[in-house]
């Protein structure tokens, strides 16, 4: 009897010792935010815009500059790939920015043109490529300019072509000169590579009710959203309102193929003071070359 004890106290502790010195499993990542680079078989992209200004009751509507260490963790949070930002007072703001993000993005704002604002883009360094490979410029649409950049996501990834944007909040007539001009720039972009546009449209278009054309403005702001949708996705369609005010008015079109979306939501927690928009966060996979 005193055996069979015996043998099963050995028996219960080597069971013990082998579980205690097993390595432990490895669950590699698909994505390696610390390092800023992809895996080969992670073909994601993540893309936010967010206008970062103010409601019209702050002295200051533009984006504050106190805010922006927390724009900064939200990217980071996020793990976004590229960003459009809209309403920075300048270039400056967009330094101080990429110093909260430490440094793991580069970055450009558009010229101001006649406004007091500007629109930027923000693109994710790759590990093996610092700057990015980023082209940036301005994109000259209806009497605005917009924020542009072309680079590549990730080794495999093909091209691709981001355009930060912000049409008139007060004229349908001007948004839909804008919208025409950044379609048609995305159009010859699209050709070589994938595009996306991301910002503040500032659409009145309801899409519970596609046929509201009673006014010039819905009319206006109907057929630019379609002329969009003519060539482009309308990736956060689903992800529900990006303004305080309820309004959905804040847009990321991509490509109608070559991607599948994988997730679209509005960061509901993240805005910061008094800002009256919600960051729209997309995320698409990249289909394989053929």
């Amino acid at each position: 009897m005193w055996l069979k004890l015996l043998l099963g106290t050995f028996f219960i502790l080597s069971l013990v010792t082998s579980i205690l010195v097993a390595p432990a499993s490895e669950h590699p990542s698909t994505r390696d935010s610390n390092s800023g680079s992809q895996t080969e078989n992670d073909r994601s992209f993540r893309l936010m815009t967010w206008n970062v200004g103010n409601g019209d009751l702050e002295s200051e509507t533009r984006a504050h500059t106190e805010d922006l260490r927390a724009v900064a963790g939200v990217i980071l949070d996020n793990d976004a790939d590229a960003v459009a930002l809209q309403e920075l007072t300048g270039n400056d703001q967009l330094q101080l920015l990429l110093q909260h993000l430490n440094n793991r993005y580069s970055g450009y704002v558009c010229s101001s043109g006649s406004g007091d604002r500007v629109e930027a883009v923000l693109v994710k360094k790759l590990s093996k490529h610092p700057d990015s490979g980023a082209v940036f410029s301005d994109l000259p649409a209806g009497d605005r300019l917009a924020a542009a950049a072309v680079f590549r996501a990730g080794k495999h990834s093909d091209e691709v072509a981001l355009v930060s944007a912000h049409a008139d909040a007060f004229s349908a007539a001007r948004r839909r000169a804008f919208a025409t001009d950044v379609t048609n720039w995305a159009r010859s972009h699209s050709k070589s590579g994938l595009t996306f546009i991301a910002g503040d449209f500032n659409f009145e278009v309801s899409t519970r009710n596609k046929n509201n054309l009673f006014t010039d403005d819905a009319k206006h702001d109907s057929e630019s959203y379609a002329y969009l949708l003519k060539y482009f996705r309308d990736l956060g369609l689903d992800a529900g309102e990006t303004s305080i005010n309820d309004r959905r008015i804040d847009y990321v079109f991509g490509p109608v193929t070559k991607v599948s979306l994988r997730r679209a939501e509005v960061l509901r927690s993240a805005a910061v003071g008094r800002m009256d928009h919600l960051p729209l966060l997309v995320e698409v996979g990249f289909e394989p070359n053929e």
